[in-house]
């Protein structure tokens, strides 16, 4: 795992800042959800590009068409993997609002009972959440690799991934941790430190979609081995 070049290669492009600016602008309008789905692309074409051994792996804004439907599709899948969260988090409230809006003694017990399976819930959500988290690198780099949103739920590839390179998924997202800690203490600034933290958001996506391509590459060749066309 090459952490100095996921941190630095995006700055070896002569067009990397106008990259991110296009990236910035985006995730400036995220709030429309759409925009984000051509990001989630992009970052998706970055995996492929370090996959291929490009010498510059940080790709061109174009076919708008080709990154939002590797977004939605990744999208997609992290909602369906997700999906349990959500079912815990009503499940929460299900419980725990009938005792708050009940008086009286049978409020009491309902509230209590509420109470603990809003605890319960929040530690079960806390460990799919964690598990997400690691097998989240493994299904990006299935769906680089595969480029059908089936691949994503061949959950024992993704396993597979997972537990073959769980040494280096750690290593990225303890990178991605730390570096989205500093990425976020500007925003404590009105205005001009929002716009720094946007502009960092999109250089953390930049690195992000090194590090999983780093790790994608070790996945059963490289695209280029696999004669794969990026635009197809």
């Amino acid at each position: 795992m090459d952490i100095n070049k996921a941190i630095t290669f995006a700055t070896d492009d002569d067009r990397w800042i106008s990259k991110l600016l296009i990236g910035t602008a985006l995730i400036f309008f995220s709030f429309l959800i759409i925009p984000m789905f051509f990001f989630y692309g992009y970052m998706i074409q970055i995996v492929r590009n370090v996959m291929a051994g490009e010498t510059y792996p940080l790709p061109e804004w174009a076919n708008w068409g080709k990154l939002f439907k590797d977004g939605i599709a990744l999208f997609v899948a992290g909602l369906v993997y997700t999906a349990p969260i959500w079912l815990l988090i009503c499940c929460s409230f299900a419980f725990f609002i009938p005792g708050a809006n009940t008086g009286g003694d049978v409020g009491d017990i309902l509230l209590g009972i509420g109470i603990f399976a809003l605890v319960v819930m929040t530690c079960l959500i806390f460990l799919f959440v964690i598990a997400y988290a690691l097998i989240g690198p493994a299904i990006m780099i299935q769906y680089a690799r595969e480029d059908k949103l089936s691949a994503c739920f061949q959950v024992g590839t993704v396993l597979g991934i997972t537990r073959d390179h769980i040494g280096d998924i750690l290593i990225a997202l303890i990178l991605i941790f730390a570096l989205s800690f500093v990425v976020s203490l500007p925003a404590m600034v009105p205005f001009i430190g929002w716009i720094v933290t946007f502009v960092g958001s999109i250089y953390l996506g930049f690195v992000t979609g090194h590090l999983y391509g780093q790790i994608g590459a070790k996945v059963g060749g490289t695209l280029k081995e696999k004669s794969f066309d990026p635009a197809g």
